[in-house]
């Protein structure tokens, strides 16, 4: 069977790296697998620059339907977020018109929301939470009954229906990921990103991982096996001879037994820097000096606020402040870089709040960067309750998420436009604060004139973050500007005038065609 996958915004997060196992999950049943992938280069899920009218140039929904039938899709598999449920129904829709395809929705939005979803005529399936251990039994039903399927809602007698949930995946016993999938869009052998587990065992009120977790309970959250880990990270090195790794889980550290034995056999058999998630609470000397040793250049934290009331009752965060200048503390004294997550827009947050943030970033020594987002709201996470009681968002906030939303962590567009300009302003002063020196900080501090930092061009700020990035040799960001150009070339000739005459093949898909399969060769 001929199997699309269609997918939108930027590859370095969980759900562009889901769809690479979900890939070999197909190909290992026997499936041909294409993808036809829109990077949405200069659009709110470019972390790089978000520039609207660029972003609207280069969008091409018309080639982009040109490049699923090009593929002669049997089926035709959507990952839906919240932000791109909108372009992934219209897209969906304009199929149906073309050719008479199944479409399958999956994802964080559809398995949130799947009864919105399924009022949509041209969705044909929605499969709720994961989906490896049950799309290939889907695929061979398609046409048939579906009603033994797991994750799945279909429509018996034109109305929507729920099967019985599935149990989870065993993480160990999943092919490798299909690395190519992305190419030519995302090159390995600069940087190689791996996900060792599903789930977090944090209730963060704004989290996606939290609303997942939802739907099957605290056992969702796993790891792999030491085994596993390094079996893929092996098999990619020796495809792709990556300079780095950066493990995209929620977090790396907790359980010091196991991090022991990976760090063990990571710097004895990939031996190559990588960079990793962690959390401030549990963080102790013993797990810095485990990463340290295995060959960790840079750990990235979650905190969001430095203000300790809205990180507990908004946020649903259990750090302490004090906690939070430890943890950055046992880095200082290995000598481990960090940056620390900041999120803006929070509820109830004050400007003496971002003031006081400022002034607590500038203590830390071996701060790399401050990784500036923006809060995204998903339709059934906790914090929809908080911003509606602040009065951040309507009544009916939940109903309007679930119709789907254009907002990423990169969008600072919400809110009052007095509110924006400020948050703009220290946004920008969080983006270059470990470049300034002293006086210059505190002369910006004072009185409203970090306001005026809003008027700083995009571009600007983000060559200040790259010369920041060259001083504390974060590989990370250099992996970024690497692969930039090459994104946005390929967002330009998917647009780029075609000859007349028969639709262009999908340039991934030649790529990946004319190249083994990484689910294959490793």
């Amino acid at each position: 069977m001929n199997v699309v996958l269609v997918y939108r915004g930027r590859y370095h997060v969980r759900e562009a790296l889901d769809l690479e196992t979900l890939a070999a999950v197909l190909r290992g049943g026997g499936h041909q697998v294409r993808l036809v992938y829109d990077p949405d280069a200069f659009g709110v899920t470019d972390n790089v620059f978000q520039v609207p009218v660029l972003a609207r140039l280069l969008a091409d929904d018309r080639r982009t339907i040109a490049r699923i039938l090009a593929a002669r899709p049997d089926v035709v598999i959507f990952s839906v977020l919240t932000s791109t449920y909108a372009w992934c129904r219209a897209m969906a829709e304009q199929l149906k018109r073309r050719r008479p395809v199944p479409a399958v929705f999956l994802g964080l939005h559809p398995s949130l929301v799947p009864r919105r979803v399924m009022r949509d005529p041209f969705v044909d399936y929605t499969i709720v939470g994961e989906v490896e251990g049950v799309i290939n039994d889907l695929l061979a039903r398609l046409g048939g009954d579906v009603s033994s399927v797991a994750n799945l809602w279909y429509r018996r007698g034109g109305e929507p229906v729920a099967t019985h949930r599935a149990e989870l995946v065993d993480l160990d016993a999943l092919p490798l990921p299909d690395k190519d999938l992305f190419a030519p869009y995302a090159s390995h052998r600069y940087s190689y990103s791996a996900m060792v587990s599903r789930g977090c065992p944090y209730h963060c009120t704004f989290c996606e991982e939290t609303c997942s977790k939802r739907l099957y309970g605290s056992g969702y959250f796993r790891r792999k096996g030491v085994d596993t880990v390094l079996r893929e990270l092996v098999a990619g090195k020796k495809r792709y001879g990556y300079r780095e790794v950066i493990f995209k889980d929620s977090y790396l550290s907790g359980n010091r037994r196991w991090l022991g034995e990976l760090m063990d056999r990571y710097r004895a058999e990939i031996g190559v820097p990588f960079k990793c998630f962690c959390t401030i609470v549990g963080f102790d000397a013993e797990t810095a000096r485990l990463l340290k040793e295995g060959g960790c250049y840079s750990i990235e934290f979650g905190l969001q606020t430095w203000n300790e009331r809205v990180r507990r009752q908004v946020l649903g965060r259990r750090e302490t402040n004090e906690e939070a200048f430890r943890a950055f503390g046992y880095c200082d004294k290995h000598r481990l870089r960090y940056d620390v997550d900041h999120m803006f827009n929070v509820p109830t947050e004050t400007v003496e709040d971002h003031h006081f943030g400022a002034q607590c970033y500038r203590r830390l020594r071996n701060l790399g960067r401050v990784k500036v987002h923006f809060l995204v709201y998903h339709p059934t996470a906790e914090i929809v309750g908080h911003a509606v009681a602040a009065g951040d968002l309507p009544p009916d906030a939940a109903d309007r998420l679930a119709e789907g939303e254009e907002t990423d962590f990169y969008d600072q567009g919400r809110g009052r436009e007095t509110t924006q300009r400020l948050v703009a302003g220290y946004a920008a002063l969080y983006k270059i604060l470990p470049l300034l020196p002293g006086s210059l900080f505190r002369w910006l501090l004072k009185g409203s004139r970090v306001r005026w930092l809003r008027l700083i061009p995009s571009p600007l700020v983000a060559l200040l973050q790259a010369l920041n990035a060259l001083r504390s040799g974060d590989l990370r960001f250099a992996a970024y500007l690497h692969m930039y150009p090459a994104k946005v070339f390929h967002a330009w000739m998917a647009t780029a005038p075609k000859p007349q005459g028969a639709l262009q093949p999908d340039p991934c898909s030649v790529e990946c065609e004319e190249r083994p399969s990484a689910t294959t060769s490793g």
